[in-house]
């Protein structure tokens, strides 16, 4: 809920206790729906804190039958009213005359009242000929106590301040939300049974539960029949379905193709470098060499392929000069 300022709280105080035996003296004389009229018109006025004179108006139609007021903000109606005499119920036998009305003009809201009881109706258009008119908020203003923080936040749905920040859409949308339909629907569905066979499989890792198993455990033994067996249960169902099978898709178009790129794959097995002939070539023959020991015992290489010879004296003549002499192998030339 919203946050009602001090001034707000002490206007709604005030206008209880000050309506209240009002009220109670119109039902004990049975005033007629005139009468019951005119006190709606300073409820909405001193109460729920609209100007009687700028945004309060009875001129859009003159059928009674139709509503008798209409509240309104930034020059549009924004809510139509139903005085129903205070000794009768709220009357709803012209609500669908009021509701096409409604739906015409682009007016959401409907209220209905005898002066103390108060239903609220929203104007949904479902398609069809006729347009539907659940009951968002019912109260009985004779039963709100001014102490009570609860009731203030009743109350203050339907005030100016309230409108002005989609109280009743909020609160509309909380009941919508987390009615027991909803609620059974939720508990249902693939996600939230996914979440509690896992929890439970912490508990004890040698569970053995399908998913399935556990989803008609909750059906059979936590939910009530007439929840799990309504229509509108299964259609929410399917609906939180085609909204998780919708959303994977989103997630999967919306995918990068390149995000797995800079990945490092599995290591490939290197080929190897071993040398192949082609087919009809011949392989090149090994330099030959020969050790053999020198008559004062040094090593001796006898080399005698022509290549090899070139390779070493080109290796003696860019050697330093100032090189000290060092021993090493001697060579001899062979024949």
């Amino acid at each position: 809920m919203a946050r009602i300022s001090n001034k707000i709280q002490e206007r709604i105080k005030a206008g209880l206790r000050r309506f209240k035996p009002l009220l109670k003296a119109a039902r004990e004389r049975d005033a007629n729906r005139a009468d019951t009229a005119t006190l709606v018109l300073d409820l909405m006025s001193e109460l729920f804190g609209y100007d009687r004179y700028s945004e309060i108006t009875s001129e859009l139609d003159k059928k009674e039958s139709v509503f008798d007021f209409s509240i309104q903000t930034d020059g549009q109606s924004r809510i139509l009213v139903r005085v129903s005499p205070i000794c009768a119920a709220p009357d709803d036998r012209y609500l669908l005359a009021t509701a096409q009305f409604a739906q015409m003009n682009g007016i959401e809201w409907i209220i209905l009242t005898n002066g103390f009881g108060w239903q609220v109706h929203h104007v949904e258009d479902f398609g069809e000929t006729s347009p539907g008119t659940p009951v968002v908020l019912a109260f009985d203003l004779l039963q709100m106590q001014p102490g009570r923080e609860a009731h203030l936040e009743t109350i203050h749905l339907l005030t100016r301040e309230g409108h002005e920040k989609a109280g009743l859409n909020h609160f509309k949308l909380r009941v919508e939300m987390t009615n027991r339909h909803c609620l059974g629907a939720m508990v249902l569905s693939d996600a939230v049974v996914a979440s509690v066979r896992r929890e439970l499989l912490k508990l004890n890792p040698d569970l053995r539960l399908t998913p399935n198993e556990l989803r008609e455990n909750l059906a059979k033994g936590v939910l009530r029949p007439e929840i799990v067996q309504s229509n509108e249960t299964k259609s929410l169902m399917v609906h939180l379905k085609k909204v998780k099978e919708a959303e994977l898709e989103e997630r999967r178009k919306g995918a990068d193709p390149n995000r797995f790129s800079t990945r490092k794959g599995p290591k490939k097995k290197k080929e190897s470098t071993r040398w192949a002939a082609k087919p009809g070539a011949k392989r090149k023959a090994k330099a030959k060499g020969k050790f053999s020991e020198s008559a004062n015992g040094d090593s001796v290489v006898r080399i005698t392929q022509k290549d090899a010879i070139k390779k070493v004296l080109k290796r003696t003549e860019t050697a330093p000069p100032n090189k000290p002499a060092g021993r090493g192998r001697v060579l001899n030339w062979g024949q």
